[in-house]
């Protein structure tokens, strides 16, 4: 007879043995670097590979003899015990719990208990949950599965790990494989906003004291700016997913939507809610991206996201569909996707893509990536479709900004520390007559 997995007599529990590390001038335990850890800085910060151990207490983790998932760690054949601490080191760092006596931040570990976290001030004994009041609330799961999984799904982008790929890798039911695929969207929509004000300031400071050619004078907007400002210019556009054809969508009528929304919506005979998803991008080359579920095209619902994502001081390249935005951002440059030609030979201008190096090509190629990311999945609701956006858009920016700087805005107080589950506030189905 075999061995009984998690039984004392284990031979490869005997066997294991302790990992050499290193310890930093603040007495930090810092695992060595390896080429299979994924790295969460940006390009500006390429040498800050430890930073996902740094600053730690050696009571923060636990060892490694001390797991109770024998059967997850067994049959997975994955490296628990670094999930654990990667799973640790980001609760630390973007959802921080500090003692309200000695308003300091809780990082000293309980013996025996690894989710709780308490005071290291030997006169204080306040203790609290890790896991409390953030995406891993009442998590019941092993804590290195969410680790692993976001790990994964960085490393793996842009291809989507769905919910019945995390029941096979992780060897757990579907429910429970949904579920953490819910809490991972709940962080990444909590992180994205951070991003999105990282990103806003980012533009309003680089493009503070930039002019570009009018638009009269047919000057190359890229020969003026040169190369290394034009790339940071941000470009915006629309798509549809999951447009329904009019036999599935059960008598869909042109006439009473016009333009993209004419493919997502039901006609008000069957209810008139809406079937497909209608996307608004904002991108920036070989940078970040920001996907938001809209319900329509109009002018109060695309300027309040522009609001807050581009500063009027950024220049802003789209297609002629946001007429509403000449007057307000005074650096807004369009492209005619239906110029036609002079010439009668051709239907179509050759310059109807990119006129004087104006285009939105870089929102559009985000838009094809998008689509491509979401054949994975069958269909997803409306009322849901922001969450997955986050996911993905957050998987795409933290590559471009890094999570380092990511902890460093909220402990600097750039933005607030977001620890707590909003609901969404769009209405996306609409009531029938």
């Amino acid at each position: 007879m075999g061995t009984k997995i998690g039984s004392q007599n284990n031979p490869i529990k005997d066997k294991i043995t302790p990992i050499t590390s290193k310890t930093t001038s603040e007495g930090a335990y810092a695992p060595p670097t390896s080429t299979s850890e994924i790295h969460f800085e940006g390009d500006k910060n390429k040498s800050s590979k430890d930073h996902l151990y740094e600053n730690l207490t050696d009571d923060i983790f636990i060892e490694a003899d001390t797991f109770k998932d024998h059967k997850y760690k067994s049959t997975s054949g994955i490296h628990t015990e670094k999930f654990q601490k990667l799973t640790y080191k980001i609760l630390y760092d973007l959802y921080p719990k500090y003692c309200p006596k000695c308003n300091v931040i809780l990082s000293k570990g309980v013996k025996n208990r690894p989710d709780l976290v308490r005071c290291h001030n030997k006169n204080c004994h306040h203790q609290v949950s890790r896991l409390s009041y953030t995406p891993l609330h009442h998590f019941k799961l092993p804590i290195w599965m969410f680790g692993y999984i976001l790990e994964e799904s960085i490393l793996q982008f842009p291809k989507v790990i769905t919910s019945v790929e995390i029941s096979k890798r992780l060897s757990i039911s579907y429910k429970s494989s949904r579920l953490l695929k819910q809490r991972l969207q709940v962080f990444s929509s909590h992180q994205i906003e951070v991003l999105r004000k990282l990103y806003y300031n980012d533009l309003k400071d680089t493009f503070k004291d930039i002019t570009l050619p009018n638009v009269e004078d047919g000057k190359d907007v890229k020969k003026y700016l040169g190369k290394k400002l034009y790339r940071k210019i941000p470009h915006t556009d629309t798509c549809v997913l999951y447009s329904a054809s009019q036999r599935s969508n059960q008598h869909r009528k042109r006439f009473r939507h016009g333009g993209l929304t004419a493919s997502i919506y039901q006609s008000d005979s069957v209810g008139g809610k809406q079937v497909g998803i209608l996307v608004s991008t904002i991108a920036t080359q070989n940078g970040c991206v920001f996907f938001d579920s809209v319900p329509d095209q109009k002018a109060n619902t695309l300027g309040p996201l522009l609001r807050k994502t581009v500063p009027y001081e950024s220049p802003l390249f789209s297609d002629e569909g946001y007429p509403f935005l000449w007057g307000i951002y005074k650096k807004h440059r369009t492209v005619n996707h239906q110029a036609h030609s002079k010439d009668k030979r051709y239907k179509f201008a050759k310059n109807r893509w990119s006129k004087f190096s104006i285009h939105n090509q870089v929102a559009e190629g985000n838009q094809r990536l998008l689509k491509s990311a979401f054949s994975a999945y069958s269909y997803v609701k409306p009322t849901y479709s922001q969450l997955y956006l986050n996911e993905l858009s957050f998987y795409k920016s933290i590559q471009a900004v890094g999570i380092d700087r990511l902890v460093t805005a909220q402990r600097e107080g750039v933005v607030l520390n977001v620890s707590r589950i909003s609901h969404l506030t769009n209405h996306f189905e609409q009531p029938s007559q």
